[in-house]
């Protein structure tokens, strides 16, 4: 028995007996050790079950078997043991002395959940699930991305997989698990295909929302998915600068739209809401988007509601690269950025339908207490009404919410 039989972590803070904060170390074909992930949320069963010794103080081991258990269950939230990175910390817990081990499984410690952490746990096990099949289609839209790059064209069967897979998760998921999955934290390097997934995911959202009819929401991710397939031909370089763009290279940031259509239209497609609805995502009905500065009459409703969709998620990358936040801040920034430059009809119904979706879901609060939404004034997005412990509150700029339960 080697002494990486058992895996060290940290209890951390287990009010409902689900939490653990800890790192699950693996070696690789090369010999090295890779952190697999960070901080599982577990199950009562799995908390009754691992067996357990402490060392040294606020230190647990868990046998391996638990860990390929967790693995099983989908319990490690966004990772997967293909995602495994390199560590780059002192901490080296393979180089620890091994403890033995008492086998004799403990008693339960915990009592029984209430219904309020019932419920919690199965939104949990239900994001776990939401969080896979995303993951999965995500590397299905870069492979994607990865042969228009490669090709200059869009492999439409393939592009119509993604469509049908993206929709069937929507026609069959929960909005606001979906929307939680979007909001989660990113890698700055996988912007183009996470980007183009998330607006896909977005503007089926709105086709639901809006009770059109299969086609029609078919359209309109298709045009989620593929409206920045054009900026494969900018330049790196001016896509990725971390600083504020030169006019000039905004000018050739400004030519994907176009960009995109060519390749549309190379590619065979020649649906024309598909193709107005790409090149005209950055229009604004006040005449001041591109490429052509078109006005409002002329701006199709599908390229309306893509330009919500971008924005909205855009709004999200900036913030995701750093750490968890709340929907509310974004919804909020959303509403007073959006209504001068976006349809406002749409708008409306973006921001209420979001609003109706998070009614009802744990939030995690400023003071890290767990709390309920039970109404969002839409006049006042910041801070909604939430009950925490059976009190009703209304939130402020002291008692805020700081991110949603899952993220």
């Amino acid at each position: 028995m080697s002494a990486f039989d058992y895996v060290p972590v940290k209890l951390f803070n287990m009010p409902l007996g689900v939490h653990l904060e800890c790192k699950v170390y693996s070696r690789n074909e090369d010999g090295e050790m890779v952190l697999l992930c960070e901080n599982p949320v577990l199950d009562q069963e799995m908390v009754t079950r691992f067996q357990r010794v402490m060392h040294p103080e606020n230190n647990v081991y868990i046998s391996r078997s638990y860990i390929m258990e967790f693995f099983k269950k989908g319990i490690f939230l966004g990772f997967s043991e293909e995602e495994a990175r390199l560590i780059n910390n002192d901490e080296k817990p393979w180089e620890k002395k091994r403890v033995s081990v008492n086998t004799a499984a403990l008693k339960p410690t915990q009592p029984a959940l209430t219904a309020a952490e019932q419920k919690i746990l199965e939104q949990t096990r239900k994001f776990a699930e939401v969080v896979k099949k995303y993951e999965e289609t995500k590397s299905e839209a870069e492979e994607l991305v990865k042969n228009v790059s490669e090709t200059g064209k869009v492999d439409r069967e393939h592009g119509s997989k993604i469509t049908k897979d993206i929709q069937f998760q929507i026609d069959t998921t929960d909005a606001s698990l979906i929307i939680q999955t979007i909001n989660r934290i990113r890698s700055a390097d996988e912007y183009l295909h996470t980007h183009s997934l998330n607006v896909a995911f977005l503007n089926g959202l709105m086709g639901k929302w809006l009770k059109l009819e299969q086609k029609k929401q078919d359209e309109l991710v298709e045009i989620g998915l593929l409206h920045d397939i054009g900026k494969l031909k900018i330049s790196p370089e001016i896509l990725n600068k971390p600083a504020r763009l030169t006019p000039e290279e905004f000018e050739e940031i400004k030519k994907h739209p176009v960009l995109s259509l060519e390749m549309l239209i190379k590619s065979g497609v020649r649906n024309r809401t598909i193709l107005e609805g790409t090149i005209q995502h950055h229009e604004k009905v006040n005449g001041t988007g591109y490429p052509y500065g078109l006005n409002s009459s002329k701006i199709t409703d599908f390229a309306r509601i893509t330009s919500i969709s971008d924005i909205y998620d855009a709004m999200v990358t900036k913030r995701v690269y750093k750490e968890p936040h709340s929907p509310f801040v974004i919804l909020n920034e959303f509403s007073l950025e959006g209504y001068s430059e976006l349809d406002i009809n749409f708008v409306k119904i973006f921001i209420d339908c979001m609003i109706e979706e998070l009614k009802g879901k744990q939030i995690i609060m400023s003071d890290e207490s767990v709390a309920t939404v039970i109404l969002v004034n839409p006049r006042n997005l910041l801070y909604p009404i939430v009950e925490v412990d059976g009190k009703v509150i209304t939130t402020n700029e002291e008692f805020y919410c700081k991110r949603m339960y899952n993220v």
